[in-house]
């Protein structure tokens, strides 16, 4: 469709509708419209009017308070960001200018790297756009590096550098008008943006900028195939990227001299413009390049009244003069830049506060430490003589039960000599006894001394019992710790047993013990045979040291 219209236009044509162009602010002096209702008229028409910008911007700055009282940098990030797309759309340059810079500190944590890339984007367009280039190129130079850094998410690498290789295109459009680099850079973008799985629409508007770049470079061949696989994706009705397709859709029908086609598409493309509330800045241009047209057409009615219009419109976008403007934009950018060095003196300054807390922080934390060991020290030195106090307190007790229990041992040793000493005596008596009764039983006595003897005789033997029931009651009274202590250990041994074992160790030979016991010799050597299998002793254990080696 495209490729039908381009033709050439007689050139002595287009030099008579130049020549009467330039005469048209002569026209300005005759004509008799109403200037200042016209004023009214088109501020009617215009995006700034047509809502009520306050109430939007009154939203966003009570949203804004509610987000910096919560402390919620995320949603103070966005909300900045939406008011500087606002003021953005509604070509209020000047506004979106101090938001963008009111953002920049608190993007600048790697964590919000990709606000810092689309506030820093949209920076370098007001930076372009007042004529700034070489902050716009310094600008320009931190992107790379912001998404090689701070970028991971590898689709979002490809987005931002298909961005990046765009923006660098349109940089060179706007300042070293060299043609042919911006050509390589924008297929670059496109090359990129063709990756993405969602990235149509980044695609199409990089397709529209190359073929922006062939316009400008009168390639209109290579421009035509792309705007109109463009114009095919997007048909009428009226879409948000029909401001900018439509507006080089007249750019390109304006070069190749179709000046019906150009005047309807620019018309199109302001109409887009007003319905999105998109491209303000282009919207100017647009109406300034109708007038134009309209002059080449001899319709200079027209041409003034979108003359008038795109000055009303330009002074409306930016304020004053384009050198006014400037000069401003200088100024604030110097504002901005002081301010920005001030917020650095003052966060170095910050650091070193920081730093100092941090220092002394150490030391209190040091100090801390050397409290907490001396304290440690102090309480392992009061134990530890605590501790050795009670070893001493506990030696000395163990000392003291040693002594006592020496003590009673010796007791207990000097008792059993005593009952063996008596033992021995009530041996000794009961065989001067027996003597003395053998003796009596020879003689021969009548009458009354025969009941003499026999009383006697009953008499010795009376008296022998009972010192002996004595013994045996004092004997298992002192060694009854030691006849307790064998039964517990050999359950299995009986009373007698048991006396005998006493008897052994207190040293009592076999005779002795035959005596005592009423058994014969070789009847106490039987019951020591039995003593060591009940005991279970070895043939090489001696019987009465291991009875004397047991306490008791």
């Amino acid at each position: 469709m495209v490729n039908n219209h381009l033709a050439v236009q007689s050139n002595n044509k287009k030099h008579i509708f130049q020549i009467l162009f330039f005469f048209l602010p002569l026209l300005l002096i005759i004509v008799t419209q109403d200037v200042s209702g016209m004023k009214v008229n088109l501020a009617n028409k215009t995006p700034l009017e047509s809502i009520s910008t306050d109430t939007i911007v009154d939203r966003l700055s009570k949203s804004l308070s509610l987000f910096k009282s919560k402390k919620n940098t995320p949603k103070i990030i966005d909300t900045h960001q939406r008011l500087v797309q606002y003021y953005l759309d509604n070509g209020s340059y000047n506004n979106a200018f101090d938001e963008i810079w009111k953002l920049l500190p608190l993007v600048a944590s790697p964590e919000y790297a990709e606000q810092r890339f689309e506030i820093t984007n949209k920076l370098i367009g007001l930076y372009l756009l007042y004529g700034q280039n070489d902050k716009a190129i310094a600008s320009y130079k931190q992107l790379p590096d912001l998404v090689r850094k701070q970028i991971t998410n590898p689709e979002k690498k490809i987005r931002f550098w298909g961005r990046i290789y765009s923006l660098g295109a349109w940089i060179e459009l706007k300042t070293t008008k060299n043609y042919s680099k911006a050509a390589q850079l924008s297929l670059k973008s496109n090359a990129l943006n063709s990756q993405l799985k969602d990235g149509l629409s980044s695609y199409h508007h990089t397709q529209i900028q190359l073929a922006h770049i062939y316009i400008l470079m009168g390639n209109l061949q290579k421009a035509a195939p792309i705007l109109q696989n463009i114009q095919d994706c997007y048909p009428l009705p009226l879409q948000s990227i029909h401001a900018l397709l439509y507006f080089r859709l007249g750019q390109f029908y304006e070069k190749g001299n179709k000046t019906d086609l150009a005047i309807a598409s620019y018309k199109t493309s302001l109409t887009a413009i007003g319905a999105f509330r998109t491209l303000q800045d282009k919207k100017p241009e647009a109406i300034l390049r109708l007038s134009e047209l309209y002059a080449q057409k001899g319709d200079f009615q027209l041409a003034f009244k979108y003359q008038k219009e795109a000055s009303l419109l330009n002074d409306q976008l930016f304020s004053a003069t384009k050198s006014q403007n400037n000069q401003l934009f200088e100024i604030k950018n110097k504002y901005q830049e002081q301010l920005k060095e001030d917020q650095a003196t003052l966060q170095q300054h910050q650091m070193v506060l920081l730093a100092k807390e941090n220092q002394l922080l150490i030391l209190k934390t040091v100090f801390l430490i050397l409290m907490f060991i001396v304290a440690a020290l102090f309480i392992i030195r009061y134990f530890k003589q605590k501790a050795k106090k009670e070893l001493l307190s506990q030696s000395q007790i163990n000392h003291q039960q040693r002594l006592e229990l020496k003590q009673q041992h010796e007791i207990l040793e000097l008792k059993n000599k005593e009952l063996l000493s008596t033992a021995l005596q009530l041996l000794e008596r009961d065989n001067w006894q027996a003597d003395v009764k053998k003796e009596l039983g020879k003689l021969t006595v009548d009458g009354a001394n025969a009941d003499i003897v026999k009383k006697v005789k009953s008499s010795l033997q009376i008296d022998t019992k009972q010192k002996w029931n004595e013994f045996e009651s004092r004997f298992a009274t002192i060694n009854d710790a030691y006849i307790e202590k064998l039964k517990s250990s050999y359950p299995l041994l009986t009373p007698t047993d048991l006396k005998m074992c006493s008897f052994i160790k207190l040293g009592f030979s076999t005779k002795d013990m035959s005596q005592i016991m009423g058994i014969s010799a070789e009847g106490i050597n039987t019951s020591r045979s039995r003593l060591r299998k009940k005991m279970d002793l070895d043939r090489n254990i001696n019987l009465i040291d291991f009875l004397q080696s047991i306490n008791g």
